[in-house]
């Protein structure tokens, strides 16, 4: 692939994120992950200027959370880092690339980064690894086919490097491990505007349907993620509001999972399950509000106000006190991203990062360090460690780690 073709593919993978939750699913079901060729995705950004509202932001400023993210010790585990690399100017296909977690403190020898072997070329668009909560397996839906379909539910053993095929359909999304780590929860597409949404164990038993429940008059339905032992599913036909259910995985019971209807947007639940963060989204005002609510819908708090641009990702920290989230738009003609960092009260609201368009954020296990995929720096689309105590950003280094490469879909093994 040469250097000219990089910037389209680079700014494709941030259109699959948004499409995951933004407005394209009012319209029609996910596309799947797997269906469209890397050369032939494209993807446009808004043309609206950002604007911030909130007082509380303070660009400068770090955050005074000693207890909760102060630094790392030596000692401290960081789990493993994983990530895509693809050549800038070959044709080559993409490479599953592992490192230690020592490489995000530096307060520690950093081993030579390792790729890791897969049963499959990496030839369609990808999205990070879904890791258990244990960090012992990981999910990923991908084709093993030259044409990209069926997709299989794979279960990788990083132990071992081993993987294994859980379950086939024409397409399946990205897949979410429960929080105790008893399921994997994903939705299949029949390549006909048809979809449903199973769970299945590591192991590969109880392969079920879980989605009879949900009301055929709501179809198309995405898959939001999990809240505690449930399922969150969200209609995605076309309208400004939309029902949200919870779909109990053990016996697929299901239950409005709001008392009123929201804007459309993805609910993204805090580990501990006791609040949802999301995106309220008012596009005749062009105004984005990120807001917290308990899963009953109750006390719903508004953390920061946007005028413009785009507001996403939305990520959770492992102890559910923070979120961290980033706001694109266009500054001066040129793509803009700031990654902000803001207390779940809302009390402390903070910039921690700022970039031109970032496509994922990753919290490190222990929610001390945040790592930011910017996906059109300097130098091609690459990884950034932010320490959250001390506001520090690097880009992300290892021995065998080359800049020649773009690094994307990055997750973190606990």
């Amino acid at each position: 692939m040469s250097q000219r073709t990089r910037q389209p593919f680079i700014l494709a993978l941030i259109s699959v994120l948004l499409s995951a939750c933004g407005a394209a699913q009012a319209t029609s079901p996910v596309a799947p992950a797997s269906e469209t060729p890397i050369s032939a995705t494209l993807f446009s950004l808004l043309t609206l200027t950002p604007q911030v509202e909130n007082a509380n932001v303070a660009p400068a400023n770090p955050v005074e959370t000693k207890t909760e993210l102060g630094a790392s010790s030596a000692n401290e585990a960081l789990g493993e880092l994983y990530f895509f690399m693809l050549p800038h100017q070959t044709s080559q296909s993409a490479q599953l690339a592992r490192l230690s977690g020592a490489c995000a403190t530096r307060t520690a020898p950093c081993p030579p980064l390792e790729t890791v072997q897969t049963p499959f070329p990496f030839n369609f668009n990808l999205h990070a690894l879904a890791w258990s909560p244990d960090g012992k397996f990981a999910a990923f839906s991908y084709s093993d086919q030259p044409n990209g379909t069926p997709t299989k539910l794979w279960l990788f053993d990083p132990s071992t490097n081993a993987w294994t095929s859980l379950a086939e359909f024409p397409f399946i999304d990205p897949p979410f491990w429960s929080p105790d780590g008893a399921w994997i929860a994903f939705r299949a597409q029949d390549g006909q505007g048809g979809e449903n949404a199973y769970v299945v164990h590591r192991d590969g038993s109880e392969l079920k349907s879980v989605a009879a429940g949900l009301p055929i008059a709501g179809r198309p339905y995405v898959m939001d993620g999990w809240s505690a032992e449930n399922i969150i599913m969200r209609s995605a036909l076309p309208g400004s509001s939309s029902a949200v259910y919870f779909i109990r995985a053990s016996d697929g019971f299901t239950r409005p999972m709001l008392a009123s209807l929201l804007i459309k947007s993805q609910f993204i639940a805090a580990p501990d399950a006791s609040l949802l963060a999301y995106n309220a989204d008012d596009a005749a005002a062009q105004k984005h509000e990120l807001k917290i609510i308990a899963p009953d819908g109750a006390n719903a708090t508004t953390l920061a106000n946007f005028i413009g641009g785009s507001l996403h990702p939305i990520v959770w920290s492992p102890n559910s006190q923070w979120i961290a989230f980033n706001y694109s738009g266009f500054s001066s003609g040129a793509p803009s991203a700031e990654v902000f960092l803001v207390s779940r009260d809302g009390g402390k609201l903070s910039s921690a990062y700022k970039g031109a368009t970032v496509g994922n954020l990753v919290f490190a296990p222990n929610g001390k360090y945040l790592l930011v995929e910017e996906t059109t720096s300097a130098s091609g689309g690459h990884l950034f460690l932010v320490n959250l105590a001390t506001q520090e950003t690097k880009i992300l280094q290892a021995p065998g780690l080359s800049a020649d490469y773009d690094w994307y879909a990055p997750s973190w093994k606990p």
